[in-house]
């Protein structure tokens, strides 16, 4: 049961086609770091399927390290709306935060699947939906 919700929560994080602030930037660091999360989540949702917590957990960690690149990345939104001085420091703050919060969830992910803990990774994988909706509606353009 656990793992039929894990892997369609996954499904719906990693096939959305945009993760956070992704948009269609080709090109940008950014979108490159967001491309490189979703491979690695498809591929966690694949070892998690085929019963391979610990491959699970070593996407998880590439996740990580991506996401902790894309905290260092403008999102696009910011070019477009031309953010400069303080309002653009107030919106990287925010970024940076929900990048902070999301990178929190997938180390918690990580450990619950390395200690097997199947509801801890249910309750991780609804926060997760959470962090998407709020990347997403906060910082996500069509580019």
């Amino acid at each position: 049961m656990y793992k039929r919700l894990f892997i369609g929560a996954l499904a719906t994080f990693a096939l959305s086609g945009n993760v956070l602030a992704h948009g269609a930037c080709e090109g940008r660091p950014l979108h490159d770091d967001m491309v490189g999360i979703q491979k690695e989540l498809k591929a966690m949702s694949a070892s998690f399927k085929s019963g391979d917590n610990d491959q699970a957990a070593k996407n998880v960690e590439q996740v990580i390290v991506l996401f902790k690149n894309a905290r260092s990345q403008t999102p696009y939104l910011f070019v477009e709306k031309k953010l400069t001085g303080d309002e653009l420091a107030k919106e990287t703050a925010q970024y940076q935060s929900v990048m902070d919060d999301t990178i929190e969830v997938f180390s918690a992910l990580e450990t619950a699947l390395r200690n097997n803990d199947s509801d801890q990774i249910k309750a991780l994988m609804g926060q997760i939906g959470k962090q998407k909706h709020i990347g997403h509606s906060t910082f996500k353009t069509d580019c």
